[in-house]
């Protein structure tokens, strides 16, 4: 449980909680969120042919879904303050139907990208709402309740490379019809989640009497979580292309994109019974410095393919754990938490943003030094919030 005893008026304004069938509706809202971004990327080749562009433009999809994100962030944190939380991930994921039917109907690469931003504003609200609702659930079996709701985007964003080789890249209007529907049968899964408004937070109170020695730990985690969300999508929105540059098929190349996402999946389901082990900082910092070696590998043509999905197992337990770490530091902290996720969305345009600029100068087989190097930046700041101790509320 939380700080406060389970009966005490403060608990009961700040614990969220799902029943059974509202906690699996939210991981497959993981899943859907997760195949919609995991399909970028073996689809650029597939954009820069239908709308006539070459391939660092046709790149300029990921960067606007997430500008898009940062909106839905932001419209989320609001939402979340002032409405129950299940009104607002529904909102969220018709908001994400109505953008994904628009980009399956669309003929112009302008009008593509308007539906790609509105998706984005979907996208953002449910993963900021999701991962603030979770982290405000009882402090049992809240890490379990993490992992393995977030290893539900994996799950999907595994899918959805594999569904783009079924289908055929060509038809990829089809893979967006089927987001937009998906979208909509979610939303009718909500009713299960008890997650009052954001105002009802009484503790809040007492954490911004201590702004000042909360700031140097939150900027640290927003610098850190930018960039951790850089190395993901960079990775993820890439390799399928530089994998295809390197003389694979593109459906060899987005069943590799698979396997990512089969590592990211893999290590989130199995985080909890790491987490016995090893703390969660151990588990950053590990993951990161395993990143940056196996990015390393990934620059050989011939180790790529295996290089990847290990990629992905290594990256699987920073998100989740981060976001523990931070919470041992800042207990209570829903507005700091809201920040975090809000500028970590920022990561989705600053990474494959900086890698399409490198590969217009470079060509594509600098992706994996710009995913090193993004795992590298991230390790030294996680590892400078080694120096914070928790802080103690009154």
């Amino acid at each position: 449980m939380s700080a406060s005893s389970p009966t005490s008026p403060d608990a009961l304004a700040t614990e969220v909680s799902f029943r059974p069938f509202a906690l699996g509706g939210a991981t497959a809202i993981f899943a859907l969120i997760g195949a919609m971004s995991s399909l970028y990327g073996p689809l650029l080749v597939s954009f820069s042919h239908r709308f006539h562009l070459s391939l660092p433009s046709a790149g300029a999809v990921l960067s606007v879904h997430f500008v898009g994100a940062l909106f839905g962030v932001l419209l989320a944190w609001i939402g979340v303050k002032r409405l129950s939380g299940a009104l607002v991930l529904s909102v969220s994921l018709l908001l994400m139907a109505a953008g994904a039917l628009g980009a399956a109907l669309s003929h112009d690469w302008h009008v593509f990208l308007a539906c790609v931003l509105l998706i984005g504003v979907g996208y953002g609200g449910l993963d900021f709402a999701l991962n603030t609702l979770l982290t405000r659930t009882a402090a049992q079996g809240r890490a379990l309740r993490l992992s393995v709701t977030n290893a539900g985007f994996g799950v999907g964003a595994v899918v959805g490379p594999l569904l783009v080789v079924t289908l055929r890249p060509e038809n990829f209007p089809q893979l967006f019809a089927g987001v937009a529907v998906g979208a909509v049968i979610l939303s009718t899964f909500n009713r299960g989640v008890h997650a009052p408004a954001l105002r009802a937070e009484v503790r809040q109170r007492e954490v911004s009497m201590m702004k000042s020695q909360r700031r140097p730990i939150l900027l640290t985690f927003i610098v850190a979580y930018i960039f951790y969300i850089a190395v993901e999508t960079s990775a993820s929105g890439w390799m399928a292309t530089q994998l295809h540059a390197s003389g694979y098929t593109q459906s060899f190349a987005s069943v590799v994109t698979a396997g990512f996402w089969s590592g990211i999946a893999l290590g989130r389901g199995s985080t909890s019974l790491f987490h016995r082990r090893l703390s969660d900082r151990n588990l950053v910092l590990g993951g990161l410095a395993l990143a940056a070696v196996l990015s390393a590998l990934a620059f050989s043509h011939l180790l790529a393919p295996y290089a990847y999905p290990l990629l992905g197992l290594v990256l699987a337990t920073v998100f989740p754990m981060g976001l523990i770490w931070y919470t041992t530091l800042c207990p209570h902290d829903s507005d700091g938490l809201a920040l975090m996720i809000l500028f970590m969305m920022a990561g989705g345009v600053i990474g494959p943003g900086s890698e399409s600029f490198l590969v217009s100068l470079f060509g594509v087989h600098v992706v994996p030094v710009a995913i090193g190097g993004f795992a590298l930046l991230d390790l030294g700041v996680f590892a400078s919030a080694l120096r914070f101790k928790p802080l103690q509320l009154t």
